[in-house]
C-alpha cells in the first residue's frame, strides 16, 4: 500500500495518479481547512480527494463538482447574505449531508468513509484528526482569520505576520491514520502547501515522531519548481513562517521527515550542486512534476512507484 499525505488543490492530481498506476493506496487528509458557513460542516480538502476520486471533481477550477450551478448562493446574494465562499448547488448536498450526520454524534472519520462509499470511493481516506483545528492567519495589525477568509473572502491581499494552527493541541491521531502508515510500503507528501496543506497534518501532536519513525519510506514531492511555487500561495505561507520559499527552504523543511525527496528536472542541477551536499541522508530524484493533465498525473506516479516502491 501506498499512503499519500494530502491537502490542498495540487494533491487530487498526485492521489489521482497514484490511484490510476497502483490501485492501492490510502489517503490521510488536512483538517484544518475545515470550518462552519452557514451553519453547515464543510471540508475543502476532504471534499476534493473525494470529488477527484469519483470523477466528479470540477478539474478546471480544481475544486467542487463539474457541470455545477450557483442557484443556492444567487439567492442568498438577493437576500443580502455574504456569499464570498463558493458553494454549488451539487456541493451544497454533501455538506448537508455531514452536518446532519455530525449532528447524529457521529465522528469526522465515520462521516466520510460514509460519504466515500456514497460516491463509489473503494480506498481509505482518513482525516488526519476526528477534532477541529483550524489554520488561522495573523495579520500584521493582529487581526486573526480563517484560512477561507484570508485566501477567498480577502484574496490573500492582507499582510501576514504569523501562520498558526488554532486548537491543534488539543488534536489526536485517528487511530486510522497510524494503522494505514504502518502497513504501506511507501508514504507519500503530496505536493501541497507545506504550510497550510501539509503542515497541519505533521503538526498534529506525535504525528512527526510517528513520521520520523518511518523517515526511510517517506517521498517528498516538490510544490516548488525554479524557486516559484507551481500555484497557490505557497511563497506567501512559507515567508509567514520565516521559511524561505524556495528549494533550499523546502528540503531543510521536510528532510527531518523524509528522506527521499522528488524536484523536477530543471531543478536537478541546482540541487545538485548547490544542496545534496548539505542533506547527504536524502536520496534526490527527478522528473516532470506538472500534472496538468492525466497523462502527466500517470507518469509521475509511475516514476514514484518505479524509483521506491
Amino acid at each position: 500500500m501506498i499512503t499519500i499525505l494530502a491537502g490542498g488543490t495540487g494533491s487530487v492530481k498526485l492521489v489521482r495518479g497514484l490511484y490510476n498506476v497502483f490501485k492501492d493506496i490510502g489517503v490521510i487528509s488536512n483538517v484544518a481547512d475545515n470550518f462552519w458557513h452557514y451553519g453547515l460542516y464543510i471540508c475543502p480538502d476532504i471534499d476534493t480527494i473525494m470529488y477527484g476520486l469519483s470523477n466528479n471533481l470540477d478539474r478546471d477550477r480544481g475544486w467542487g463538482i463539474k457541470n455545477e450551478t450557483f442557484n443556492f448562493l444567487s439567492y442568498m446574494k438577493l437576500l443580502d447574505i455574504e456569499t464570498w465562499f463558493n458553494l454549488g448547488d451539487k456541493d451544497l448536498s454533501t455538506h448537508i449531508i455531514r452536518t446532519l450526520l455530525l449532528k447524529e454524534g457521529k465522528s469526522i472519520s465515520e462521516i466520510t468513509n460514509t460519504l466515500s462509499k456514497k460516491y463509489g470511493i473503494r480506498i481509505p481516506i482518513i482525516p488526519v484528526s476526528d477534532n477541529h483545528f483550524e489554520t488561522n492567519m495573523v495579520t500584521i495589525d493582529d487581526k486573526i482569520v480563517h484560512l477561507q477568509e484570508y485566501w477567498i473572502k480577502y484574496n490573500g491581499a492582507l499582510s501576514l505576520k504569523d501562520i498558526v494552527y488554532k486548537n491543534i493541541k488539543q488534536a489526536k491521531i485517528n487511530s486510522g491514520c497510524r494503522r494505514l502508515l504502518e502497513k504501506s510500503k511507501l508514504i507519500v507528501i503530496a505536493p501541497g502547501n507545506p504550510i497550510s496543506s501539509i503542515g497541519p497534518i505533521i503538526a498534529v501532536p506525535g504525528m512527526k515522531n510517528i513520521l520520523r519513525k518511518h523517515r526511510n519510506k517517506i517521498v517528498m514531492v516538490s510544490p516548488i519548481i525554479s524557486n516559484k511555487a507551481i500555484s497557490g500561495p505557497s511563497e506567501i505561507y512559507m515567508r509567514a513562517k520565516n521559511i524561505q520559499p524556495t528549494i533550499q527552504g523546502l528540503v531543510n523543511f521536510y528532510s527531518e521527515i523524509a528522506d527521499k525527496m522528488i524536484f523536477d528536472k530543471v531543478d536537478k542541477v541546482e540541487v545538485e550542486e548547490k544542496i545534496r551536499n548539505a542533506y547527504p541522508q536524502v536520496n534526490f530524484s527527478y522528473a516532470n512534476i506538472v500534472m496538468n493533465n492525466s497523462k502527466k498525473e500517470s507518469a509521475l506516479a509511475r516514476h514514484i512507484v518505479s524509483e521506491f516502491c
